[in-house]
């Protein structure tokens, strides 16, 4: 069965990652970043009825006036629109235009739901689906086999820091280097969490997985399961999300570990002919 989860939850999710990361500075800018995505998802959970600067200011934990001036900051954005009559806020046609061009980049997630059925029953172990969101990876989709012994290592919905498991192997390994090198110093102290990923093991794990051309975990996140990734390239022509197959490390040795990865290759050259075909679409209309 395919467990998928709406794109705003798995965005708010990954606010709780990216203060682990930075230390959860208290006050800092990336806090009232924070701050204002809270109340522009506050905002936008309110489209039809509109909400009042002290039902927002309530609901996020702020005071009124730090409320006010954040709100003020996403108004000159254009992102949010305040109706002087009624005086609630309400999600401006900015936001709208914006989400419609980032669309393309997520048809992943529709243009991949009969590809992980078909895999999670070629192979009867388990399919994960992620995406990359700035330098996190988010579960965005999960399918289940018929193998009694589940390899469910992520929820729809969990986030983790780019190079953590075999999905997130391929997509920080499709980074240039700079942004590589960028995502581990972000990410130091969030990778504490995981002694089989410190910097330079994630490294040796990227250099790796682009020579074999797929990501390949082998207990690292939990002994005795292992996952192989191969990485789905978007309508900008960009890896920004991978398919993994995971199952008991015994069922993924060597022979069977090949066969599953042209398994998955089939399958992603088969998203990747959707993705492009409606984004041709989109293009001509």
């Amino acid at each position: 069965m395919l467990d998928t989860v709406p794109l705003p939850e798995r965005l708010r999710r990954r606010k709780d990652e990216n203060d682990a990361a930075l230390g959860g500075a208290s006050g800092s800018p990336t806090q009232s970043l924070d701050r204002a995505m809270d109340l522009l998802d506050v905002v936008v959970g309110h489209t039809t009825s509109g909400i009042a600067l002290g039902a927002l200011a309530a609901i996020v934990g702020l005071s009124k006036p730090t409320a006010h001036r954040l709100l003020n900051g996403l108004r000159n954005s254009g992102v949010i629109d305040y109706d002087t009559t009624s005086r609630l806020f309400f999600p401006a046609f900015k936001l709208y235009s914006m989400g419609q061009a980032a669309s393309v980049r997520f048809d992943v997630i529709r243009a991949a739901g009969g590809s992980l059925e078909r895999l999670a029953e070629e192979t009867n172990d388990t399919v994960f689906l992620s995406a990359r969101s700035g330098d996190f990876c988010v579960c965005v989709a999960r399918t289940t086999g018929s193998f009694p012994i589940k390899t469910l290592t992520l929820d729809v919905g969990d986030v983790r820091p780019l190079g953590l498991g075999a999905n997130g192997m391929v997509l920080l390994a499709a980074l240039r280097e700079d942004d590589i090198e960028r995502n581990l110093q972000r990410h130091r102290k969030a990778l504490q969490a995981w002694p089989r990923f410190d910097e330079d093991s994630v490294r040796r794990y990227i250099a790796a997985t682009r020579e074999n051309g797929y990501g390949f975990s082998d207990g690292l996140v939990l002994p005795e399961m292992s996952a192989l990734a191969v990485g789905i390239r978007g309508a900008t022509g960009q890896v920004d999300a991978a398919i993994s197959v995971a199952a008991i490390t015994s069922r993924m040795q060597a022979p069977r570990r090949a066969a599953i990865a042209q398994l998955i290759r089939d399958e992603i050259a088969v998203i990747e002919a959707q993705i492009a075909d409606r984004s041709t679409g989109k293009r001509a209309n």
